[in-house]
């Protein structure tokens, strides 16, 4: 990865922050300057409760455990709260994918409609070094 670019066309959309509450931790955000963008979102796929914050830095995304769910629970076991990154790509989902394979990464989650976005697709990767990044559809 060291000698790749991103492809043309993705451009950064936010950082995923995993919370085991996301009221408290909106607060935190709040005295930083940051506000909610948009509605908060429950989304039964991925099995996360979330909502977006937007201020002087980049754009959030604090996600929490929906009821009866363990999707961020190896993250904040492991105290890790910022998880991901996440670009938007102007291709298809199937192209960027193409690139990631290309840098040896894998797909840790396959395309899913996502209620964050409209029900349009996004996947997550891993790369060889432990980062995890979320792709979106651009609509």
């Amino acid at each position: 990865m060291a000698d790749a670019a991103l492809p043309q066309g993705f451009s950064f959309h936010h950082l995923g922050y995993a919370c085991t509450s996301i009221a408290r931790e909106r607060s935190v955000f709040e005295l930083l300057g940051y506000q909610q963008e948009g509605h908060a979102f429950s989304d039964p796929v991925q099995r996360v409760n979330g909502c977006f914050m937007v201020g002087a830095g980049p754009r959030i995304e604090l996600l929490e455990n929906s009821e009866g769910s363990n999707t961020l629970s190896p993250w904040l076991a492991a105290g890790t709260r910022l998880y991901h990154l996440a670009y938007e790509v102007e291709s298809t989902l199937d192209e960027a994918l193409r690139w990631v394979k290309q840098e040896r990464a894998r797909v840790v989650v396959q395309p899913v409609p996502a209620v964050a976005f409209g029900g349009r697709q996004i996947c997550f990767v891993m790369f060889r070094q432990g980062l995890l990044i979320e792709l979106i559809e651009r609509p």
